[in-house]
C-alpha cells in the first residue's frame, strides 16, 4: 500500500503556481563525448537499458496524489510501476547538430509542462550532435528539487570512472535522508523573532543600504510572458572567474552578477530600455546544512543590484559586493530556525501574485534570477562517456521573462539562460555579451592592484 505525504509549504508553492504559461519544472542539459570505441548501437542500448530499468527510488517514484494545481496541501504518493517509455524518450537532430540545434529543441521541451497524473520528470537522450557527443535533458518538477538536491541525484547517477560501461539510470539511485537538524526547535525568542520581522518589513521599504523590492525599476522583461521559450548557453574556464573574483577581492557570485549586469546593461541598451535605476536579481541561496543532499526545496532568497547603471565594469563590480554583502547579512544575521520563515515571508508577495494572477501586471519585486550552484571538481562519465558540459534551464515568470543560471563542472563554469520566447528576441545577443562582459571586466582590472575579500577586509578593519 502507498501512503499518501504532504508536502512541504515551499515545496507545494511550485505546484501551486504552475500555470499553462508558467510551467514550474528545472531542467539540466548534460552534453557527452561519446567513447573512442563507441558503437554505432551506443546510444540505442542505452535507451533500451534504461528502459527496462524499473527499481526506481524516491524522489524519482513520487507523484501527485490529485493532478491539479488548485489544492491547499498537495501531498504525493509512490508509484511502483513506472511508464518508462513515457518519461525516457529517444530524439535525433539532423547530424550535425550544432549547439544553436540543440539549444532551439531544448527550448520546446522546456516550454512543455509536465503531466501531474505522471512522475515528475521527463529524460530525453538525445543524438545527432556534431563532434562526436551525445546529449541528456532531465526535467525535473521542483516541487521535488532545488539546485544542490537536483545537482546531487544527477551527479550521483553517473560513475567517477570511464572504465565502467554499465552505469545504471538516474533514478535507481534514493536520495539520501535529511540528516539530523542541529537547529534548534520549539518557539522562537521574541528577539529573534522581531528581528526576522523587521528585515521583512524593511524589503518593502526604500533603502540606501540595502537593495529591496522599492528599488527596482520597470523594465521590458518584466511584463506578461507567452508559454513558449528560448535557451542559449555560455561556458567559461573557472579559473578564469576566480582570478578576477581574487583581483577585484570580491566573490565568485559578485563576478557572474557583474557579467549578467554587463550582459543586461548592453542588451537593454540596444533596444533603447536602460532604465537610469540598476535592475535588481533575485539570487537564491542554500539554507541547508553542508552534508544536506536530501531531496526537496532548501532555499532562501537574497536581492542585489546589478550594476546595469554603471558603465565602467570595475565600479560595478566594486558596488555588486557592497550589495550583496548588506543582502547576505539580512538572511544570514538571523538565528538559524528564523532563516527558513524569513525566506517563506519575504517570497509571500511573489507567491500570492503568482497565484492570483496578478504577476506582469504590477511593479516587479525584482528583473531577473541569477543563481549559481555549485558542482563537482572531478570528471563524470557515463558508460565511458564523458560529461563535458551541464547547462541549466530555470523557470520564468509573468513578471520575470529571463534568468540566468550557473553551475560549475570540472573546471567550467557552464550557464544556461532561460526566457520568454516572445518578449526577450535575439537572446542569443545576452550569451554573447557574457564572453564580452568578462573581457572588459579582465581588461579593466589588469592594471589594478588586488584586493582583499569581503571577509578578508572585515577582518583587517578590526584590528
Amino acid at each position: 500500500m502507498s501512503f499518501a505525504k504532504k508536502m512541504l509549504p515551499m515545496d507545494a508553492a511550485f505546484v501551486q503556481m504552475e500555470t499553462p504559461n508558467t510551467p514550474m519544472h528545472v531542467a539540466g542539459l548534460m552534453v557527452f563525448e561519446l567513447p573512442e570505441k563507441a558503437g554505432r548501437n551506443f546510444i540505442a542500448k542505452l535507451v533500451e537499458d534504461w528502459r527496462n530499468e524499473t527499481r526506481i527510488q524516491a524522489p524519482w517514484n513520487q507523484k501527485l496524489v490529485s493532478p491539479s494545481r488548485w489544492q491547499l496541501a498537495p501531498s504525493v504518493k509512490t508509484s511502483h510501476d513506472p511508464d518508462l517509455e513515457y518519461h525516457v524518450r529517444h530524439l535525433y537532430l539532423p547530424k550535425p547538430g550544432g549547439q544553436r540545434e540543440l539549444g532551439q529543441l531544448v527550448a520546446r521541451l522546456h516550454s512543455q509542462p509536465m503531466d501531474f497524473r505522471k512522475l515528475l520528470w521527463e529524460c530525453f537522450i538525445i543524438e545527432g550532435l556534431a563532434d562526436n557527443q551525445f546529449a541528456i535533458y532531465m526535467k525535473i518538477h521542483h516541487s521535488i528539487v532545488d539546485g544542490v538536491s537536483a545537482s546531487s541525484l544527477l551527479m550521483n547517477g553517473l560513475s567517477d570512472k570511464a572504465s565502467d560501461k554499465k552505469t545504471p539510470p538516474f533514478w535507481i539511485h534514493q536520495a539520501p535522508p535529511k540528516p539530523f537538524s542541529k537547529v534548534p526547535l520549539g518557539i522562537p525568542t521574541p528577539e529573534a523573532a522581531f528581528k526576522t520581522v523587521r528585515n521583512v518589513v524593511r524589503l518593502f521599504t526604500r533603502r540606501d543600504d540595502l537593495t529591496t523590492f522599492r528599488s527596482t525599476p520597470n523594465t521590458p522583461l518584466n511584463g506578461l510572458i507567452g508559454a513558449q521559450r528560448r535557451f542559449a548557453t555560455q561556458s567559461f574556464e573557472l579559473d578564469r572567474i576566480k582570478a578576477v573574483a581574487k583581483k577585484g577581492g570580491v566573490t565568485i557570485n559578485d563576478v557572474v552578477l557583474c557579467l549578467v549586469g554587463g550582459t543586461l546593461r548592453k542588451y537593454l541598451h540596444s533596444i533603447t530600455a536602460l532604465p537610469s535605476e540598476s535592475l535588481t536579481a533575485a539570487i537564491p541561496i542554500s539554507l541547508r546544512a553542508e552534508e544536506d543532499k536530501s531531496a526537496g526545496n532548501a532555499i532562501g532568497m537574497i536581492f542585489s543590484i546589478m550594476g546595469t547603471n554603471i558603465a565602467d565594469p570595475v565600479v560595478r563590480l566594486e558596488k555588486i559586493s557592497e550589495s550583496t554583502e548588506s543582502a547576505k547579512e539580512q538572511v544570514l544575521g538571523l538565528s538559524p530556525e528564523m532563516r527558513v520563515p524569513y525566506s517563506m515571508a519575504s517570497m509571500g508577495t511573489h507567491i500570492i501574485r503568482m497565484m492570483t494572477g496578478q504577476s506582469g501586471k504590477r511593479s516587479p519585486l525584482f528583473n531577473t534570477v541569477v543563481s549559481n550552484v555549485p558542482g563537482g571538481k572531478s570528471d563524470k562519465y557515463l558508460r565511458g562517456a564523458r560529461l563535458v558540459n551541464v547547462y541549466p534551464a530555470n523557470i520564468v515568470f509573468p513578471g520575470m521573462a529571463v534568468s540566468f543560471t550557473f553551475y560549475s563542472h570540472a573546471g567550467t563554469l557552464n550557464l544556461g539562460i532561460t526566457a520568454c520566447r516572445d518578449t526577450v528576441p535575439h537572446m542569443q545577443k545576452l550569451a554573447v555579451g557574457m564572453e564580452d562582459a568578462l573581457c572588459e571586466l579582465e581588461e579593466r582590472l589588469a592594471d589594478i592592484e588586488p584586493k582583499n575579500k569581503p571577509s578578508e577586509a572585515r577582518k583587517e578593519a578590526a584590528k
